[in-house]
C-alpha cells in the first residue's frame, strides 16, 4: 500500500493516469462505501467484481460462508466501466477456459483487493477508527456494538461524509488507485492487486426455497443480543404453525429460546411449504452483526438444503443497498438422528 500526501488539486493525479482506463467512479461521500465494506471484513482480502451495473464485494471463509456487499451505480456520483477495454482484459484472463466459463467471466471484471487496507485508506482523515462516537465502537473485524457490547443501529462508523473519492483501476497487474480529497488536502492510495480465488461453491439457487420471511432488523438485533456466546451453534426453525420462527442456542449458561408470530409489527412477509430446523456455527453467524447493524429490515431464506441467506437492507442516500450472507448448514434436517 503507497500513500501519499498533498495540497492542491485533483489535476495532477488525473494526469498520470492513462487516457482510457477499465474502470473509474467517484464518490462525493465515502460513507456507504466504508459502512458497505465493514459490514464484510471479517477477512484480510475481498474478491471485487466490476460491471456495467456496480461493484460487489465479496467475502468467504471456512467453505461455510460467503458474504458480499452490493455497490450499483447510484451510490456513485460518477461511474465509468469500459466495456471495450474489459473484453480484451477479460480475454486475456481466461484464453485456457472453457467456452461456459468464458461467458460466466466475460461479464464482469474479477479482482482480489486487501479489505482492511481499503478500509484504511478510505478513512485516512479520520483514523483507523472511523471517528466513532463514545457511544459505539467497531469490534473485531467490523463488528459494531455499544458499550455493553450489544448491537446498535444507526451509522457505527461515525463518519462525518465530507471525504470526497476518485477510484480507478485499469485490470490485473496494476494497482487499484484510490484520491481521497477534504477540505484541500488530497491523499492518493494505491493498494496491489491479487489474482482472485476459486469462489466457494454455495450454490444457493440449486434448490427451492421453502422459506422465507421478511423481519425488522430491531426484532433479529435484539435476538441476536440474547444468544449464549458460549454455545457453539444457534438453530433457525421457520414453520407454517406457531412458533412460526424461532432461534435458538443451548450453552453453558443454559438453553435460549426466541419466538416470533406473523405479527405484522414483527414480519412484513412469511413463506413456509415445508417445516425445518437446521443448526449453523454460531461464530459464522455473528459476523453479520454490522451489517445488521446499519439495516431496517432483513430478508431470510432457507432452502430445500438448509443453506441459509439473509439479505440486509441498508438505507442510503440514493436508495437501498444490500448486503448477503450465505451460510452452509451444521447437518442437514436430514442427516439428523
Amino acid at each position: 500500500m503507497v500513500i501519499t500526501n498533498r495540497l492542491g488539486a485533483t489535476a495532477t493525479a488525473a494526469a498520470a493516469r492513462p487516457t482510457e482506463m477499465l474502470f473509474t467512479a467517484r464518490l462525493n461521500n465515502i460513507r456507504p462505501l466504508v459502512n458497505m465494506l465493514r459490514t464484510i471484513n471479517f477477512r484480510p482480502r475481498a474478491s471485487c467484481a466490476i460491471n456495467s451495473g456496480g461493484v460487489v464485494f465479496t467475502v468467504e471463509e471456512a467453505q461455510s460462508i460467503v458474504a458480499q456487499a452490493y455497490l450499483r451505480t447510484d451510490l456513485f456520483a460518477e461511474f465509468n466501466y469500459n466495456e471495450q477495454l474489459a473484453k480484451e482484459y477479460n480475454g486475456e484472463q481466461i484464453e485456457s477456459e472453457s467456452e461456459s466459463e468464458r461467458d460466466a467471466v466475460e461479464d464482469a471484471t474479477h479482482v482480489s483487493l486487501p479489505l482492511d487496507n481499503l478500509i484504511e485508506c478510505l478513512t485516512l482523515f479520520y483514523g483507523p477508527s472511523g471517528n466513532i462516537s463514545n457511544s459505539s465502537s467497531v469490534g473485531a473485524h467490523g463488528g459494531a456494538q455499544s458499550t455493553s457490547g450489544m448491537i446498535s443501529s444507526g451509522n457505527p462508523m461515525g463518519l462525518r461524509g465530507a471525504t470526497t473519492a476518485h477510484l480507478a483501476f485499469n485490470g490485473l497487474g496494476s494497482d487499484f488507485e484510490l484520491m481521497l480529497e477534504e477540505r484541500g488536502i488530497i491523499s492518493v492510495c494505491r493498494l496491489a492487486t491479487f489474482v482472485p480465488e476459486a469462489p466457494v461453491d454455495l450454490d444457493f439457487a440449486q434448490f427451492p426455497v421453502i422459506q422465507q420471511l421478511i423481519i425488522r432488523s430491531e426484532w433479529l438485533r435484539d435476538a441476536f443480543n440474547e444468544l449464549d456466546p458460549t454455545s457453539e451453534a444457534v438453530g433457525i426453525a421457520i414453520s407454517s404453525t406457531a412458533p412460526y420462527f424461532s432461534i435458538t442456542t443451548v450453552g453453558e449458561n443454559g438453553s435460549t429460546e426466541m419466538t416470533y408470530s406473523k405479527d405484522e409489527r414483527v414480519l412484513d412477509s412469511f413463506f413456509c411449504s415445508e417445516e425445518q430446523e437446521n443448526r449453523y456455527k454460531l461464530g459464522l453467524i455473528l459476523k453479520c452483526k454490522y451489517a445488521l447493524a446499519l439495516s431496517d429490515k432483513t430478508k431470510i431464506r432457507v432452502n430445500q438444503r438448509g443453506f441459509l441467506s439473509f439479505q440486509f437492507m441498508i438505507p442510503t442516500d440514493a436508495d437501498v443497498s444490500f448486503v448477503n450472507f450465505l451460510y452452509a448448514p451444521l447437518v442437514h434436517a436430514d442427516e439428523l438422528g
